[in-house]
């Protein structure tokens, strides 16, 4: 019994501070409409120096992936070679969109990158607006 209880417990902290994502946009937006979840749709771009950053430090803190995986279907394309709709594609990285399943916006693009806890505190600002938006209009 202590080996499977010490089994769950390392692979549990093998998913500590790691997003969910989801590679392409089609996928993303099925599971946000079933789930009825807001995504996150990170694009960046291989070689931008601010995506490292963000995927190395910020991507990696406990608090901020669980919130995002809880509450959003985290999204990872590529600017280049993405299967996302036209109004989300931008030649610049990384960019965050806050957009519900069909792709609507419900919150001002982010360009640029964060901190953890400035991240985390947009992405509740953004859960807030998303879940607000469900109950007006139902």
């Amino acid at each position: 019994m202590k080996k499977i209880a010490v089994m769950i417990l390392l692979a549990m902290g093998l998913n500590a501070g790691q997003f969910n994502w989801i590679y392409t946009y089609k996928e993303a937006s099925a599971k946000a409409l079933a789930e009825n979840k807001p995504m996150l749709v990170y694009m960046h771009r291989p070689g931008c120096e601010s995506c490292d950053f963000l995927e190395e430090k910020v991507f990696k803190d406990d608090n901020l992936s669980a919130y995002t995986n809880e509450h959003f279907v985290p999204v990872l394309l590529n600017v280049s070679k993405s299967d996302a709709p036209k109004h989300l594609i931008v030649k610049a990285s990384p960019v965050f969109h806050f957009v519900n399943a069909k792709g609507e916006f419900i919150e001002e693009t982010l360009y640029g990158g964060k901190n953890a806890k400035s991240f985390l505190k947009i992405l509740q600002e953004v859960e807030i607006k998303f879940t607000k938006g469900k109950s007006t209009s139902n």
